[in-house]
């Protein structure tokens, strides 16, 4: 009965095509200058109905990757129309209230089709089926992020792709990877709550591995062709590690016919980079090539290159006749970015925060090149070889193949398998505490108590021992402790997702799909840090603690070359993680409005290895060399295996084309993993769950799109580390609180189109999202103090944020200008909410302007008016309760500041 109806949809759509919509175009609408290069189906319908004035809709069968033909001149709707789907094999139809629906004409052949790509409208992510769908008859809140969105404004970072995600707050302070994410108020760092995927496999099957996030795995370049963000929903259920959402980047694939791009970005802050991509048939394959090489200096110049490296990537695919598909695909990454830290901050006189004299906030960094290249002394007699402009030095190979085939009786086959090999190095600079000058030397006690004839303590320049410490030089009079740190991380990864899919009828129609996802990883884990005094300038100086006598001569130092303690930190382990989980999930239309969706998934995960323990070795009776942490030659074997099951249920109703509401419960959990275990054998990891409610609404029109979700969730099994540095002893102390959060709010999205050459996009959070049950005793005085911070706001989540984006389309659409501005409501640093980030507004600006058919010219400019955004505070003075909070100069990370970026664009 379903497919009868479908077809005769599509009898009286071809039939109404060729008679209707003449006379209701004819009618209604004057001729107009079009302008509509060939392109995909989905973004030359968008031109069209700007440039016409009316509103079309591309209906669910249209599947593929269908290419319209140029349309350029002064001409009527109607032809422009006919012309754009000239032998493609779609018709157009009128329905009520004048909606263009383009659909496929039931017995024509579709000659410009690639029947294995899905149409750019489609949804193919968060859902185990492969049958095609729209955003709008989706269960579950979705954005997609286009290659053009990117280009517009010059995006080449994961972190700066989902700003325009709702609901995801998004760190990306740190530089172009590193990034923290907040899904829905899920208060881990990194991206412990969000899975990212690359054509549906994990990028690594734990995201959030150590020092190494998922995103450090990741580059955007024009091998991509979108992007497909699943806050919460079936996520958990689909994907591995996924509890607060599910990023999946689709690749491009080969083309029917020659077809390429090709990029040229360069930058106010020194940035040079090259994009390319060459798509192409080889007989009844495809194939493409793609990469990009760049150098940058970086918005904070660090007195080296920040960034330098780049990608190549080949991909080779076939359909079959049969229906069923092939494809392999390969990428070497060799990149090396800078990861940028906290900076010291202050208040002007009207209480905002504003740069330390000195050192500027916007473009400043510790870094500098006395840093790049060192030597430093290590357990056992060894030397450590550090490098700051090694950065986050990333060397990947990964390979990928999949297949799909039809089976008998109505049952289709995929399966994909990913293995990568990763070497990566991770240096950063962290400053962990800023302090007065006249304090920090204070605080060492009587200079004659530990170096004879000494009667005082003088700071010193370790490049310039002639040269002492003033605040005339500086502009400051404080000086930074800092941990100059390098972790090497060897990992070699393998997964494999396996799926079986069937469509049947009874009681309506379901769409079931069985699979099985399993990967295995083994990792090599080390590192060595060493403590460093710092001016607080940008490109800091080292300094060196020196006792003098009467006469100003050195007679003994706390430090050798500005570094304070060699070896403040060690770690020596090894082991591999085992992951095996089992899904199901239905999609069952009820009715043509009415759809239910269920899924379950239960998972095993495994961890095993070895961590070397540690003891404090005296090299030397100098105090830098006299407390070095070094392996002890005692190894504490680990095997732990944890489990877990999570489901979703979800419930979709279209009360029209363009007007659906929905409904969503899930059980969603996250499993321990090598990561907990890789330094502390003994370490007790929470088995978090989550319960998640979400409900929204979906509407599409001529002159508005939009769509709400309402959510909640309830987190059980928070860990807050409080990871607090010593000054006194050099080292850090550990302690970890465990809680329940709770979060609720709203997101949305859209677009309002008032007239054909201006639009606004727009997207939002509104959430409350506080502890519960976080109460923890300490002692004060020999008498337990009880500190309870039940009901707080949770560490550094808005309860508002946004992006606006009023947009003009000129030229016939030629020349496009966009503003951003982006705020972010107050945050706190801490659970005690006791150090405050306040609020922040950030502008962007964008530009495109397409000459001919073949060239365009990007102009981006990313924070136009400079703002000192705090996205966090300083973890090292304690996530519980802040050590700063009170300080009137303090440690921060602010948004990057002013930059600017032009490219140039070419493609056939």
């Amino acid at each position: 009965m379903r497919h009868t109806h479908l077809l005769i949809t599509l009898l009286c759509g071809y039939a109404i095509s060729s008679y209707q919509l003449p006379h209701v175009m004819a009618a209604t609408t004057p001729e107009a200058r079009f302008s509509i290069p060939s392109q995909p189906l989905s973004s030359a319908v968008t031109l069209f109905a700007r440039q016409s004035g009316l509103h079309v809709a591309v209906a669910g069968n249209v599947a593929g990757k269908v290419y319209t033909t140029a349309v350029n001149g002064i001409m009527t709707p109607e032809n422009a129309l006919k012309k754009i789907l000239e032998g493609t094999g779609i018709v157009s139809a009128v329905h009520s209230g004048g909606l263009i629906v383009l659909t496929t004409k039931p017995s024509a052949g579709v000659n410009r089709t690639t029947p294995s790509t899905q149409e750019e409208n489609l949804i193919v992510t968060g859902r185990a089926s492969s049958k095609h769908q729209k955003k709008i008859d989706a269960s579950y809140a979705i954005t997609t992020i286009f290659q053009k969105e990117l280009r517009t404004r010059s995006i080449s970072s994961v972190s700066e792709a989902l700003k325009n995600t709702p609901g995801f707050w998004v760190e990306a302070s740190g530089g172009e990877v590193g990034a923290n994410i907040r899904a829905r108020g899920i208060p881990v760092d990194g991206y412990g709550s969000v899975q990212l995927e690359e054509d549906g496999l994990p990028l690594q099957s734990d995201p959030a591995l150590g020092y190494l996030n998922a995103d450090d795995s990741f580059r955007i370049d024009e091998t991509l062709k979108n992007i497909q963000v699943v806050r919460g929903g079936p996520s958990s259920i689909v994907a591995q590690n996924a509890p607060g959402g599910l990023v999946n980047f689709i690749s491009r694939r080969g083309t029917e016919k020659l077809s390429g791009v090709g990029k040229q970005t360069f930058g106010d802050d020194g940035l040079y980079r090259t994009d390319a991509w060459l798509g192409s048939p080889a007989g009844p394959w495809r194939w493409s090539l793609g990469g990009f090489y760049r150098v940058e200096n970086g918005v904070r110049d660090p007195g080296f290159r920040a960034n330098s490296g780049g990608q190549i990537r080949a991909n080779v695919s076939r359909n079959f006749s049969h229906g069923g598909s092939f494809f392999v695909d390969y990428k070497h990454l060799d990149d090396r970015t800078a990861f940028f830290t906290d900076i010291p901050v202050t208040y002007n006189k009207s209480g905002n925060i504003t740069s330390l004299p000195g050192f500027n906030a916007n473009t400043g960094t510790y870094s500098s090149k006395a840093l790049e290249n060192v030597y430093l002394p290590g357990p056992d007699g060894t030397t450590k070889h550090v490098d700051l402009q090694s950065g986050i030095h990333m060397r990947i190979d990964q390979a990928t193949a999949g297949f799909k085939h039809d089976l008998v009786d109505g049952w289709h086959l995929a399966d994909t398998i990913r293995y990568r090999s990763m070497n990566a190095a991770w240096t950063v600079l962290s400053p962990s505490t800023v302090t007065d000058a006249s304090a920090r030397l204070d605080s060492l006690g009587s200079a004659s108590s530990l170096f004879a004839g000494a009667t005082g303590w003088q700071l010193r320049y370790a490049d310039n021992p002639n040269q002492q410490f003033s605040s005339a030089i500086t502009g400051n009079n404080y000086v930074t402790d800092a941990s100059l740190r390098a972790v090497w991380v060897n990992e070699h990864e393998v997964m494999n997702d396996f799926k079986l899919e069937k469509s049947f009828s009874f009681l309506g129609h379901h769409d079931i799909a069985i699979g099985a996802f399993a990967s295995y990883f083994n990792e090599d884990f080390n590192r060595y840090s060493a403590n460093i005094l710092l001016d607080t300038t940008s490109h800091a100086g080292a300094l060196n603690i020196d006792a003098v006598d009467a006469a100003g001569n050195v007679v003994g130092s706390m430090t050798q070359n500005g570094y304070t303690r060699y070896g403040t930190e060690f770690a020596n382990g090894w082991g591999h993680d085992t992951d095996v989980a089992g899904y199901a999930t239905d999609e069952w239309a009820i009715t043509n409005k009415l759809r239910l969706d269920a899924g379950v998934r239960y998972e095993v995960q495994r961890a095993t290895g070895t961590v070397e323990g540690t003891k404090s070795v005296a090299l030397d009776a100098a105090p830098y060399l006299s407390n070095m942490l070094s392996g002890n030659g005692v190894f504490t074997h680990y095997d732990k295996v944890y489990d877990n099951f999570g489901g979703t249920i979800g419930i979709n109703y279209q009360v029209q084309t363009n007007l659906g509401f929905f409904a969503r419960f899930t059980r969603a959990y996250r499993l321990p993993s090598l990561a907990s275990f890789i330094t502390n054998p003994v370490a007790v990891p929470a088995n978090q769950t989550m319960n998640m409610y979400e409900g929204g609404v979906k509407f599409n029109s001529r002159y508005v799109d939009a769509y709400v979700t309402g959510f909640d969730t309830d987190y059980h099994g928070y860990q807050v580390n409080n990871y607090v540095f010593n000054v006194a002893t050099g080292g850090y102390t550990q302690q970890t609180i465990t809680a329940d959060t709770r979060a609720y709010g709203v997101e949305f999205e859209g677009t309002i189109r008032p007239v054909r050459y201006f639009d606004v996009v727009f997207t939002g959070t509104a959430q409350d999202a506080r502890f519960r049950g976080l109460r923890y005793q300490t002692l004060s005085n020999n008498a337990p103090v009880l500190n309870n911070y039940s009901n707080n706001h949770l560490l550094r989540v808005p309860p508002v944020m946004f992006r606006v984006t009023p947009r003009l389309h000129l030229l016939n659409d030629r020349l496009l200008l966009q503003a951003d501005v982006e705020h972010y409501g107050l945050r706190y640093a801490d659970a005690a909410n006791s150090q405050k980030l306040p609020s922040y507004t950030v502008i962007n600006f964008g530009a495109a302007y397409q000459v001919g058919n073949y060239l365009t010219i990007n102009l981006s400019g990313q924070n136009l008016n400079n703002s000192l955004g705090l996205t966090e505070g300083n973890p090292r003075s304690g996530e519980v309760l802040s050590s700063q909070s009170s300080d009137s100069v303090f440690l921060a990370r602010p948004v990057l500041g002013r930059s600017f970026r032009l490219s140039l664009t070419g493609q056939f």
